[in-house]
């Protein structure tokens, strides 16, 4: 365990800028690009993409603007682990996360009750240079402030009843007070990737492709996700931490699509693309005064 160690940035001066300023500025200027949600309906789930800025922080920025004006007594960031074979769920085993923005807390009660729970675990390695939790810190620095707390979570793919322990153990916070954020990329396409089901009218097909996933994540539809993904082989990388998410008793509500990108969008060329999208599940509109929030 490295409960007092503090993990230091892994991505300033590559996947985002690694000067105070010029990042805080970035995130802004990504951030002005949404729009505060007008509905009433208190977020309690985002998905947001983890590319580098310059290719997914527009559309991360559409997700996080969507906090405008709301507070949370924890993040919890949920995503997959791209370097480290887990079987359990990982949790951060730190005592906070650097940026060039200052350190984020971990919520290390949280942590600590988490892993009284065989689903978890606290795999230190795998969150060292994880650059799918690391990538939104920033934005939930500049729309959280000081009070942020964040649970960083990386999720592998489970069997069902691993799964369900997992959202059970999570249950707890899942009365509107936290937020979950699922980070992931959605259809890696190409050669290179390994993923070509399609030769022709690729953008519209990737469209009708990561379409197909939203309809189940806006649904809140767990195993029809999951079972989608097996009958599409779709590369959508936080698939699983997206069906833990779905899994979890949170309050009833609905959902949206906020935006959607292709990294293809920006040169034309969809030999080679990788899809982002930002998406909230919300509480239903007029219900946040009810279990008095904000």
């Amino acid at each position: 365990m490295e409960r007092a160690a503090i993990r230091p940035a892994a991505l300033a001066g590559s996947w985002y800028p690694g000067e105070a300023a010029a990042l805080a500025a970035e995130v802004d200027r990504h951030l002005a690009g949404g729009e505060a949600d007008a509905s009433g309906g208190r977020p309690l789930a985002l998905v947001a993409p983890h590319a580098g800025y310059a290719y997914s922080g527009p559309t991360a920025g559409k997700a996080f603007a969507r906090l405008a004006g709301r507070s949370y007594e924890r993040v919890f960031v949920l995503a997959p682990s791209h370097r480290t074979r887990l079987d359990r769920v990982s949790v951060a085993p730190f005592a906070a996360y650097a940026t060039p923005l200052g350190e984020v807390p971990v919520d290390t009660d949280v942590v600590t009750r988490l892993l009284r729970h065989d689903a978890f675990a606290a795999v230190a390695a795998a969150h060292r240079a994880e650059h799918a939790e690391e990538i939104q810190l920033p934005f939930l620095q500049r729309v959280c402030g000081e009070e942020l707390r964040v649970v960083p979570l990386l999720v592998p793919p489970l069997p069902p009843p691993d799964r369900e322990a997992a959202a059970r153990a999570l249950a707890p916070w899942c009365d509107g007070d936290s937020l979950f954020v699922v980070s992931t990329d959605f259809t890696h396409y190409g050669r290179d990737y390994g993923y070509e089901p399609f030769t022709d009218r690729v953008p519209e097909r990737l469209a009708e492709l990561d379409g197909g996933a939203f309809e189940l994540l806006l649904a809140r539809d767990a195993e029809g996700l999951l079972a989608y993904r097996s009958r599409t082989g779709i590369t959508m990388c936080g698939l699983d931490a997206a069906a833990l998410v779905l899994d979890l008793p949170l309050p009833p509500g609905g959902g949206e699509l906020i935006a959607y990108a292709r990294s293809a969008d920006r040169d034309g060329d969809f030999s080679f693309s990788v899809s982002y999208a930002a998406l909230v599940l919300a509480r239903a509109p007029g219900s946040d005064a009810e279990v008095g929030h904000d």
